[in-house]
């Protein structure tokens, strides 16, 4: 897990540009077959999942 706060932004950008060109099935396998990991950054929570050694931003919410 990155410890940095610019690494973690970093991670939570190249995710996102990946979750947005990716197709609904490459979604899914992320979904389900992924390593998911959980990133809090700036006072929201992300879930990023590593398919096929990709990253994909599932969700990004503020923590309670």
């Amino acid at each position: 897990m990155p410890n940095s706060d610019e690494a973690k932004g970093a991670l939570i950008f190249v995710a996102n540009a990946q979750y947005k060109k990716a197709r609904w099935w490459q979604l899914a396998c992320a979904w389900v077959f992924g390593r998911h990991q959980i990133v809090r950054h700036l006072g929201r929570e992300g879930r990023v999942s590593f398919w096929r050694g990709k990253p994909y931003l599932l969700s990004f919410r503020e923590t309670p």
